[in-house]
């Protein structure tokens, strides 16, 4: 019986961040993505795993000018940088949960969108092109909000999935030994993008603080444990109670 190596936590989050990386670079994670992966016309990559009607998502580029060298810094479960560029836990620290998934066969389709962080062009060229395949999804989750704890029920200033879903999951997360909680102070990421088409969309923590800034850091274990605890959550049975615009047009 042949047995397969454990998901390495750290040395991906440091793969994935060897370099900051603006729109127009994602390409060059392509050696990291899983196998099986496939590009659509616009430079998005999604996998599909088994059947399950949640679209799981995370974004590639990072908030950065220049494709540069990252330096890291470690301190006990904290890694950062030397200070001279972002770290790029947003969104890698999310994009490290969804490969963690994938590894362990969750079932969902798993996107990885570029250019989220000059506008979401990659989730709204996406819907644009093809609405109905959005459409068939209860709800979608993103792994890109700071901190730890926040169930995002809010993005641009309008409700993004219903306080019953929120709880619900809030629930799931406090039976895996993580407080998670309805926050409604979201700004944007790509879920916002399909809010008109899926009922539940959210943004939830992933062990990120800093974001944007040269003090970015992640904790290591703290995300491995949101990762741990995302593999057990039901998250087909999660409830759907917000409606969707009768209203809906298809130019996002």
């Amino acid at each position: 019986m042949t047995k397969t190596n454990p998901f390495d936590f750290k040395n991906t989050f440091l793969n994935l961040t060897q370099y900051t990386v603006p729109y127009g670079y994602e390409s060059q994670l392509e050696p990291y993505l899983p196998e099986g992966v496939q590009k659509d016309d616009f430079g998005n990559y999604f996998i599909r795993i088994g059947e399950s009607a949640t679209l799981f998502t995370a974004h590639l580029d990072t908030c950065s000018s220049e494709y540069e060298k990252v330096n890291h810094v470690f301190e006990g479960n904290i890694i950062r940088t030397d200070g001279s560029t972002i770290l790029g836990g947003d969104n890698k620290a999310g994009v490290t949960i969804l490969l963690y998934l994938i590894s362990k066969g969750v079932p969902g389709t798993y996107y990885f969108f570029v250019g989220e962080e000059i506008g979401c062009l990659g989730s709204r060229a996406a819907l644009r092109a093809d609405a109905s395949f959005f459409a068939q999804f209860k709800r979608a989750v993103a792994f890109d909000r700071r901190k730890v704890g926040s169930i995002i029920t809010h993005q641009r200033g309008g409700r993004c999935c219903s306080e019953q879903f929120a709880d619900a999951l809030s629930h799931q997360f406090s039976n895996q030994g993580l407080d998670y909680q309805a926050d409604p102070y979201g700004v944007f990421t790509d879920t916002a993008v399909f809010v008109d088409v899926i009922p539940e969309c959210t943004n939830l923590s992933s062990g990120v603080w800093g974001e944007h800034t040269s003090e970015e850091y992640v904790d290591i274990l703290l995300l491995e444990e949101i990762a741990r605890a995302a593999e057990r959550i039901a998250w087909d049975s999660l409830p759907t109670h917000r409606r969707l615009p009768s209203n809906y047009s298809q130019v996002a």
